[in-house]
């Protein structure tokens, strides 16, 4: 997840020559790793998004380290599918602290965060098949891609159908789009991206498929428009998307950083 250029973006099937950037939050393959712990109960609600339209949280233990909203990324190279970019998403990557894109906890299990509305185009964007919130799209994304995504783009050939739900606005009902993660920033040179462990367990904002609404706000420094993301907060370990000290890893106040984890062996 360094810097890249734009031939590396140009399609989703030339996203694995990007997958070594992505996987740089741990690039280590899983092998013996730390006591896994329980998925909990979600203690949120996207019913503020969602009102009376159907919809259905994935609550299901994704991975062993944590529920979806935890965005684990236990097997990085094929869990983080490849999505043709024919919609905008939401970049809450950059997310936490106080300033243009912060993320302040809301008391009810939500993080309101703040991220960039990225463009369609040419690009594609990313999506984490351990943190996919929609249980139907989850399951059926899990039917044709595999467990954990090896089947689909970028390690296999198939496009995943959660890319699908996200492009037609269908993943989270209410949303007027969907955060994922995109080099969109990274490649323009805007961002660039050094991760941070944090190793103490702290809360942070899980961000991946989170909904959002747009704010008509936008950023003067990128040009892009901000948007708002509720974001289902998770207590552990995690990874930061840039370079911070330790003790800039939990945030004062009500913020905290819209972060994922992926496990490290014998971590």
């Amino acid at each position: 997840m360094k810097i890249i250029n734009y031939s590396c973006l140009g399609a989703a099937t030339i996203a694995l020559l990007c997958l070594p950037l992505l996987s740089s939050r741990s690039a280590r393959t899983p092998q013996a790793y730390a006591e896994p712990q329980p998925s909990p109960r979600a203690t949120f609600s996207f019913v503020r998004y969602t009102g009376n339209k159907p919809f259905k949280l994935n609550t299901l233990p994704t991975t062993p380290f944590g529920p979806p909203w935890a965005d684990i990324m236990s097997h990085p190279r094929e869990n983080m599918l490849a999505c043709t970019s024919a919609a905008p998403i939401a970049l809450c990557y950059y997310s936490g602290p106080s300033g243009t894109t912060p993320c302040t906890l809301d008391g009810l299990g939500i993080a309101n965060c703040t991220c960039y509305e990225i463009p369609a185009g040419p690009h594609p964007y990313f999506v984490d098949i351990n943190a996919i919130l929609n249980l139907d799209v989850y399951l059926k994304t899990v039917q044709v891609c595999g467990r954990t995504g090896e089947k689909c783009r970028p390690t296999g050939q198939i496009e995943a159908p959660v890319c699908e739900a996200i492009n037609r606005n269908q993943l989270i009902p209410g949303a007027d789009l969907i955060s994922t993660f995109s080099l969109y920033l990274a490649a323009r040179k805007d961002m660039s991206i050094k991760l941070t462990d944090c190793d103490n367990q702290a809360d942070y904002a899980g961000c991946m498929t989170a909904p959002c609404k747009r704010t008509g706000a936008t950023d003067t420094t990128t040009g892009l428009p901000l948007v708002q993301c509720g974001c289902p907060v998770y207590h552990g370990k995690y990874q930061v998307g840039t370079e911070i000290s330790q003790d800039q890893c939990v945030l004062g106040g009500n913020q905290v950083w819209s972060a994922a984890y992926t496990p490290k062996p014998g971590g």
